[in-house]
């Protein structure tokens, strides 16, 4: 008996090992060769959490990502300072000597303590002889002080003013890791407190970064309700920050996202660093950990690619072992892959569209409308409709038809009404008559 106990577990562990492998296989491929910015928090570097973090950036970097980080300092700060000095620094904008030399400290502190972490050689590495994954840190952020605000000197803060993004390229050309701190320095060689931020847009800015993610100790993006949003794009940052219902670290990182989103990363990120695997959650699970944002809706629909074939007949391949679908082979779909559209969200197909063209009678036929079960309660079916829909119209069709042998209803529903095999394009009824399926025929008026 405890012997098929066992056999069963390893067997679903097995499967699952296999199903969550093949889903992450687009996001590996997508992100190979992809700068990521990464701002570290310091509650997370002083956390028992750091070495399991750390192994996970050294998987990333394995699988062909480019990695920027970027660290905070204030848990550092309070580790050397009294509470009270450590407050004031963290709270106060002004920076003096005093405090610009804690925060150095702070920083050589953090910058050591994530160097330690990530020569740790990972102990499923069965070979010992490889090399540590090369960091590189140096002066790669010139500042400029604040000056005088309100008439308050703001002493040793400064802002940045130029990221030397020919530097940073040039290590990452190497496979180099890059570690920047929030210090910069001016023309005349002084230090400044730099906001951690405002490096993190403005470094993410200048390499033409993939990602920025922000690894803190809050899940995401809290609503109302302090449930994590998933996903939001620029729009709803926007009317969130109208609403005034987040805190001032949330309002720093919707504002930073917004700007950085608006100047060409494609995508910011916000997760818990002190959840054990949120980063490879979040980059390689269409759930995601944390709260993922970009310019535009997640959602696209766009021509179908070669590339695009080997997914569009996964999406096909049970409706033709159910004898809903004519099959298809990768012959059949490289020769009419232009006729097709996908409805990608990130880098995963989630479903697709053919629209099939009769240019002598204006007409179109509408085929292959597929959506994958796991998205099937969203609304993409009828927006892979209105997509060939307005196809059909820009190219002038008068008329556009579908043929199916069990979702005519759903057709009805969206304004199609029966047809006769007569009605059908020629060169169609003699398909239709050719492969004895005796499908129900729907046509719809443009």
């Amino acid at each position: 008996m405890s012997t098929s106990v066992t056999g069963n577990q390893d067997f679903f562990y097995n499967n699952r090992f296999i199903h969550d492998f093949r889903h992450a296989s687009p996001y590996i491929h997508h992100f190979n060769g992809k700068t990521l910015v990464l701002a570290i928090s310091s509650h997370v570097l002083v956390s028992d959490k750091l070495a399991a973090l750390a192994a996970d950036i050294l998987l990333l970097t394995s699988l062909g990502m480019r990695l920027v980080i970027i660290h905070g300092c204030s848990q550092f700060i309070r580790a050397i300072a009294d509470c009270h000095t450590a407050i004031s620094i963290d709270e106060n904008p002004v920076t003096d000597e005093a405090a610009l030399r804690l925060v150095k400290q702070a920083c050589g502190i953090a910058r050591f303590d994530l160097e330690a972490a990530l020569s740790m050689m990972p102990t499923q590495v069965m070979d010992h002889s490889i090399p540590n994954v090369r960091i590189s840190s140096g002066n790669f952020l010139r500042a400029k002080p604040l000056g005088v605000i309100n008439g308050i000197d703001m002493g040793y803060s400064g802002s940045v003013r130029k990221v030397d993004a020919a530097a940073i390229e040039e290590h990452l050309a190497r496979n180099q890791l890059v570690l920047i701190s929030p210090i910069g320095h001016s023309l005349s060689g002084q230090s400044y407190r730099l906001p951690v931020n405002e490096v993190a847009q403005a470094v993410s800015e200048a390499i033409n970064a993939e990602k920025l993610i922000f690894l803190g100790t809050q899940q995401g993006i809290l609503d109302e309700q302090q449930q994590t949003i998933s996903k939001l794009n620029c729009i709803e940052i926007r009317q969130l920050l109208a609403r005034n219902i987040t805190d001032k670290r949330q309002t720093e990182l919707l504002q930073t996202a917004v700007h950085v989103l608006e100047h060409g990363v494609q995508r910011v990120h916000v997760l818990s660093g002190l959840h054990d695997g949120s980063l490879l959650l979040e980059l390689f699970t269409r759930e995601g950990s944390g709260t993922a944002m970009a310019k535009a809706p997640f959602m696209r629909i766009r021509p179908a690619e070669n590339k695009d074939i080997g997914e569009i007949l996964q999406l096909i391949a049970p409706l033709e072992a159910a004898g809903i679908l004519l099959p298809r082979d990768s012959e059949y779909m490289e020769n009419h892959i232009h006729e097709f559209s996908v409805l990608e969200q990130d880098c995963y197909v989630y479903g697709c569209v053919a629209l099939h063209v009769y240019p002598q009678e204006k007409a179109g036929e509408l085929a292959c409308l597929i959506v994958s079960p796991n998205a099937r309660t969203r609304g993409y079916g009828e927006l892979l409709l209105s997509h060939v829909i307005k196809q059909a119209q820009e190219l002038q069709l008068q008329v556009l038809f579908a043929l199916s042998t069990n979702t005519g209803d759903w057709f009805i529903e969206r304004g199609f009404t029966s047809a006769t095999l007569a009605q059908l394009p020629l060169k169609r009824q003699q398909q239709y008559t050719s492969n004895k399926r005796q499908s129900k025929i729907f046509r719809r008026q443009l």
